[in-house]
């Protein structure tokens, strides 16, 4: 579920340029708060088939350590709209290879493959600036 997250985070962002907002996973199914200002469920299942699609080519996932200063310093690292990393000196990275790379501390597969499907569920318009994309694995 948290790499599928990724994935689906780092298609958001490389095509629309939108950050995340928010964002909750459980064993069942996660969702995920972008900074979309328009409600547009078809680019929002769009946005989950790719993202299946992408996860389903065999990306690996990667997982290094960085200082603090140069992750901030970096273009695309933080991805939060709202927060910073935690305020450590090295920070956990996670790249999934071509797809996204970002500081984060959650758990991960080793290769996109052993995902599974991606499954796009339903989407909310949960305020300004905030639209909620649900998810699933099977």
């Amino acid at each position: 579920m948290h790499t599928a997250a990724h994935v689906i985070v780092g298609v958001a962002y490389s095509n629309f340029g939108v950050l995340i907002t928010g964002g909750n996973i459980t064993l069942e199914k996660g969702h995920l708060d972008f900074s979309f200002e328009k409600m547009d469920r078809e680019l929002f299942e769009q946005i989950v088939a790719d993202a299946d699609k992408l996860a389903k080519e065999g990306h690996p996932v990667k997982i290094y350590y960085m200082k603090r200063e140069d992750v901030l310093k970096t273009p695309g690292l933080v991805k939060l709209a709202e927060k910073l990393p935690p305020k450590i000196d090295v920070l956990r990275i996670v790249e999934i290879e071509n797809i996204d790379i970002q500081a984060d501390g959650g758990p991960h597969v080793a290769n996109t493959k052993e995902i599974g499907t991606i499954k796009f569920l339903k989407a909310k318009n949960v305020g300004k600036g905030r639209k909620r994309i649900y998810y699933t694995v099977e």
